[in-house]
């Protein structure tokens, strides 16, 4: 299926985040992709989002209407591509992030780590977490604060997308984690990077809807972390606590700041008190513990 690629330029990296993060309130419930990044020769940052078909009308007006008076000061270019994996090779190159001890890199950005950090190799591809957008960095910083504070012996991460939550678990608390997603996209990304970064021992992957199926096999968790979207997480919210040990947490990400109340609600309802949270952007990453 053909691809229709959106680009708007600007000049400075707050702008940039501040049209993605407009950009991913306004298609979170569509598969589009948005991305930005630098580009240095030419001095300015840009922001990219792909969606499938071949109406670069359509998706050019819906991003004016998302943006509303933004839009005017930020060139937008919208086209059709070849098909080809265009997200892809649209994230292909992009800087290493780092997150508390974590160091998101690709294979080009190696040196990035350092001695004392913690490197988590993931490549581009077409699953979800490249740990550029300000919800992966958000669950990032918690795991480190939260494995730093207590220790965990069995983790289950929901919507997984490309393993990078799983991955830093592993890293800090060596506990076998449970990697679930419903795209089996995803499930054979996750496969791949846990065996790229030698952590496959300790992860399992499975397709499963929520915590349908292999995820009610090896509950009780001690952690659990969602990375998903509000929606999912306020429907997930009985049944995911239902898996918690007495004392557990939940990391849960994927949401806007608008969208907390209306989130810790939920949870509250279950048992849940808030403990920390995190913001990058509009974005929310929220730890809860059961009590």
């Amino acid at each position: 299926m053909p691809t229709v690629k959106a680009t708007l330029t600007v000049p400075h990296r707050e702008e940039a985040e501040r049209i993605a993060d407009l950009l991913g309130l306004a298609f979170e419930s569509d598969e589009t992709p948005i991305a930005f990044f630098e580009d240095e020769e030419a001095g300015h940052w840009t922001v990219d989002a792909f969606q499938e078909g071949d109406d670069a009308p359509a998706l050019a007006s819906a991003i004016r209407d998302a943006l509303g008076s933004d839009a005017f000061a930020a060139p937008l270019d919208c086209h059709v591509l070849d098909e080809v994996d265009w997200v892809t090779a649209s994230l292909e190159g992009l800087q290493a992030i780092r997150a508390g001890r974590f160091v998101v890199h690709g294979l080009h950005a190696r040196d990035a780590v350092g001695p004392t950090d913690i490197g988590i190799r993931v490549e581009a591809s077409r699953a979800f977490g490249t740990g550029h957008h300000g919800t992966t960095l958000g669950c990032l910083e918690l795991i480190d604060w939260a494995c730093a504070r207590q220790r965990y012996c069995n983790i289950l991460d929901v919507g997984t997308g490309t393993g990078v939550l799983a991955m830093a678990a592993v890293h800090l608390t060596k506990a076998p984690v449970l990697a679930t997603d419903i795209d089996p996209i995803s499930v054979e990304v996750t496969r791949q990077n846990a065996k790229l970064n030698q952590l496959d021992p300790w992860i399992t992957v499975a397709e499963a809807d929520g915590v349908l199926g292999a995820p009610q096999t090896r509950a009780p968790y001690d952690l659990i972390m969602a990375n998903i979207l509000a929606g999912p997480l306020i429907d997930l919210a009985a049944p995911m606590t239902k898996l918690l040990a007495s004392g557990g947490g939940i990391i849960l990400s994927g949401l806007m700041q608008h969208q907390e109340r209306a989130v810790r609600a939920r949870y509250r309802a279950e048992g849940l008190v808030l403990v920390k949270r995190i913001h990058h952007g509009e974005w929310s990453a929220l730890f809860l513990q059961r009590l």
